[in-house]
């Protein structure tokens, strides 16, 4: 009876396992700082996990900025201002300029694009660091930016699927709760066969 119990605790725990690496992985604040840099725009971006607070580390990320249009206006107005969804990486328009961003220390990126004539654009930042998906966050930004810079601040939605640190973080929960189920198994079995 105690083994049908062990068992069924550790199929349970394996199941609950599963379930909380299949969620959702968390939002991430993105906050992105463009400067003009002698004919080049050059992006500043740090990327921290809205939960976890922790910076969001081995991102695959790109930088890219549309010309503003209607259809890009409609949804930003959808979205309260900015962008903000996951599923396909693309808006509608072509993008003008497409660089990926390089992590220069945890959390924190550079990017550098073409520096485009003064106007009114959207700024992109699309994450393909899961195969299959993408996250994709956009606001209106006008340039060319001041000398300090501009900010744009946006966040990235949570994906369907589970950053790699949440997965070692379960994989490191479960590896002693199977251990002690194992040792736990095995002693009982110890106290059967000698009696």
């Amino acid at each position: 009876m105690m083994r049908k119990l062990m068992r069924g605790t550790a199929v349970g725990l394996g199941l609950f396992l599963v379930g909380l690496a299949l969620g959702h992985a968390e939002p991430v604040q993105v906050v992105v700082v463009a400067k003009g840099e002698a004919q080049w725009l050059r992006l500043e971006m740090q990327m921290i996990g809205e939960v976890s607070t922790l910076p969001i580390r081995g991102a695959v990320v790109e930088a890219r900025l549309y010309p503003k249009t209607p259809e890009l206006d409609a949804l930003v107005a959808e979205g309260g201002g900015a962008i903000s969804r996951t599923g396909s990486a693309e808006l509608p328009g072509k993008p003008l300029a497409v660089a990926p961003f390089e992590e220069l220390r945890e959390g924190g990126y550079v990017a550098r694009l073409p520096e485009p004539a003064p106007g009114e654009y959207v700024l992109a930042v699309v994450d393909t660091t899961f195969k299959g998906e993408a996250a994709v966050a956009a606001k209106p930004v006008r340039l060319p930016p001041p000398p300090t810079g501009v900010t744009v601040a946006v966040v990235l939605p949570e994906t369907s699927t589970p950053n790699r640190y949440f997965l070692y973080a379960l994989l490191g929960l479960a590896l002693p709760a199977v251990v002690g189920v194992g040792f736990a198994l095995a002693a009982r079995g110890d106290r059967g066969g000698g009696d």
